[in-house]
């Protein structure tokens, strides 16, 4: 940052002049007394009056946007360090927010230099232009595979704004950065899956090429020894061998510069998730799984991630839905100003758990003739029976690949860009998958949105995200336990994970826009497969309206599991009272101390407003269901 601009900007004032102590520590006191709540109303004004007024944003917007800039510049200025994250919903004015901060920055220390990073080429765009019209094109540079620009020009600015593929495909180019601010962390893992053919493919070209043939050969021995060891019902997970020479995974990891080979690479993204994996055999996060037994034969698939983000040590995280992601794996703090950030209320959000029938078996094979009867069927009943004529609707893909199509009919055969939008039933329903990419602002007005099926995923996955989040190795100790269903913090991440899909795809809707700290009307229809994953899906929006709407006469499914069912029994029954433990005991009919270390630090119990105390020995210590208060809204 020139030495003119920070001049200019010291003159003028800068709108965040010591908002860090006074969003840390004053912000929490000012409810405390009308001087206090006069004092917050002068300082969102003072934003609004130093920032051009702000007109498109609610004084909630402003107030919020403030919270991410001071946890930015807490970060990059001290007293913070270590990996930070954010967790506010889409429109509160995280992005804003993190504008704000990184002005603040670089008027601060002039020596910082900034990476932000988001999934989408349009958010790169967008924030590389609100930065540009601050700081100037000579300090702030961009790169997506769309932009047409000099990359080495682009790179070498102070600032720079860049999708999350940018970092896996340009190992070290991001070394040199000295703060990061990550628009959602998941999005930076390079993850790949990798069966022994594709090795057996890296290697051949190597050999052909004579490319660090020497150490292709090496790894395909090495994964091929593996790959051996699961054949004819071996072990179900195999960790990578914590004694074994690695040093062809680090040539391959450190030297290889892929581009550089373009033109003799057939499958480039083949050769990409190789150099992966041998990265991840050098961060321990690679595993080999024997897989489920098809045509009755085996197909081991090796597992490999990488967080991408080269500093931790200063990283701030932005999340719309990862809170439960993050809370599980550990590595990544909640800021200390998420106890003044007011939750927005979705009073106007009404969600809807559809019933229906079950259906049997994975996705692939839904094509088969009487299941994708049924899944059209169903389908087509669902969008008649909603009320709302503006309409996004998204569904598992190979659902939509195998059996949606034809109804849809789709005039490109499935081949334009989705979400593409048809006519059913006198409504225009945009129709998507839950694996696309979210963020975009294009359904904001849609009155409804259509969540149908659960976005399942193997337990290879989830194991995988968490190691790789947590950066603790993957040994054959831990894999030991993981024989059938996922426990512990494997769990943890699997729950997470439908949860946050589904909120992710919700939020396409009207409800991602607020009228200061209320969602917009919108009304949310879900089926689920997974008892209780509704009520927990309800749980995160406070104050929202829950409806239901029944196929041919079938219930909802009952909340499976003790501990479900004492949540379920603090639903109908807590009204915001602190309950007693021996009132929840006689409603399910066990004991709490069968599910007591469940009930500790539980995620979705907090997410209830509840903390559970044990009992302990002595009249007045019974075991207590706490009612935790939330923050005071300004």
């Amino acid at each position: 940052m020139s030495a003119q601009l920070i001049s200019a900007h010291r003159k003028r004032g800068s709108p965040f002049e010591g908002t860090t102590v006074f969003c840390l520590e004053f912000l929490g006191k000012m409810n405390a007394s009308p001087r206090y709540y006069s004092n917050w109303q002068q300082a969102v004004q003072r934003t609004r009056d130093e920032q051009g007024g702000l007109l498109h944003l609610s004084n909630w917007q402003v107030y919020s946007a403030r919270l991410v800039s001071t946890t930015i510049s807490s970060v990059a200025l001290g007293p913070y360090r270590g990996a930070f994250y954010i967790s506010m919903p889409t429109g509160a004015g995280k992005t804003t927010g993190a504008i704000w901060g990184m002005v603040y920055v670089l008027t601060e220390n002039p020596d910082e230099r900034i990476c932000f990073l988001t999934p989408y080429q349009e958010a790169v765009d967008r924030v590389y232009g609100d930065l540009v019209a601050r700081l100037g094109a000579d300090v702030v540079g961009r790169y997506h595979s769309a932009a047409e620009v000099n990359k080495e020009a682009e790179l070498a600015k102070q600032v720079v704004i860049l999708t999350h593929q940018f970092v896996q495909a340009n190992k070290g180019r991001l070394d040199d950065r000295t703060l990061f601010i990550v628009d959602e962390a998941v999005f930076s893992t390079g993850e790949a899956s990798l069966t022994l053919k594709d090795f057996a493919a890296a290697r051949d070209w190597a050999t052909t090429n004579n490319v660090l043939s020497g150490e292709f050969v090496k790894l395909y021995s090495f994964v091929n020894g593996l790959d051996q060891q699961v054949h004819g019902g071996g072990p179900k997970y195999v960790a990578m061998p914590s004694d074994a020479d690695l040093s062809f995974a680090s040539t391959i990891a450190e030297e290889l510069h892929l581009p550089s080979h373009s033109q003799t690479i057939d499958n480039m993204e083949v050769m990409s998730a190789v150099q992966l994996f041998c990265q991840a055999l050098l961060n321990g996060t690679a595993f080999l799984s024997r897989g489920d037994k098809f045509n009755n034969g085996y197909t081991p698939t090796f597992y490999a991630a990488v967080l991408g983000i080269p500093n931790l040590e200063k990283t701030v995280v932005l999340t719309a839905t990862g809170r439960l992601t993050y809370d599980v794996a550990g590595r990544f703090t909640l800021t200390s100003s998420a106890g003044y950030f007011v939750q927005p209320n979705y009073k106007n959000l009404r969600l809807v758990n559809l019933t229906g029938p079950k259906f049997n078996g994975h996705y692939k094979t839904w094509g088969q003739a009487q299941i994708k009867d049924d899944v059209v069927t169903y389908v087509d009943w669902v969008i008649q029976s909603v009320a709302e004529e503006k309409v996004y609707l998204t569904v598992p893909k190979q659902v939509l690949d195998r059996c949606l199509m034809g109804y849809f009919a789709d005039p490109s055969g499935g081949k334009q860009e989705l979400p593409f939008m048809v006519e059913r039933h006198g409504k225009q329903i945009w129709v998507s998958h839950h694996s696309l990419s979210i963020g975009s602002n294009d359904y904001k007005d849609c009155d409804a949105v259509i969540y149908l099926f659960d976005d399942h995923r193997p337990q290879e996955v989830c194991i995988q995200r968490y190691h790789t989040l947590t950066g603790e190795p993957i040994t054959d100790e831990v894999l030991e336990a993981v024989k059938g269903k996922l426990t512990g913090a494997y769990k943890k991440i699997k729950d997470a994970t439908y949860l946050e899909n589904m909120m992710q795809q919700i939020g396409r809707g009207r409800m991602r826009t607020y009228s200061e700290e209320v969602a917009n009307p919108m009304t949310a229809y879900v089926f689920s497969q997974r008892a209780g994953l509704f009520d927990k899906l309800a749980d995160q929006y406070p104050d929202c309206k829950r409806d239901e709407l029944l196929y041919q006469g079938i219930a909802a499914l009952a909340p499976k599991g003790r501990v479900n069912r004492i949540l379920q029994y603090l639903r109908q029954h807590g009204a915001g009272r602190d309950v007693p433990a021996d009132e929840v005991e006689r409603a399910v009919g066990f004991p709490l101390r069968r599910v007591g270390s469940a009930l500790e630090d539980n995620h979705d119990l907090r997410t209830l407003g509840y903390v559970y105390k044990k009992g302990g020995k002595g009249r007045g210590n019974m075991g207590m269901f706490r009612k935790v208060g939330e923050p005071t809204k300004p």
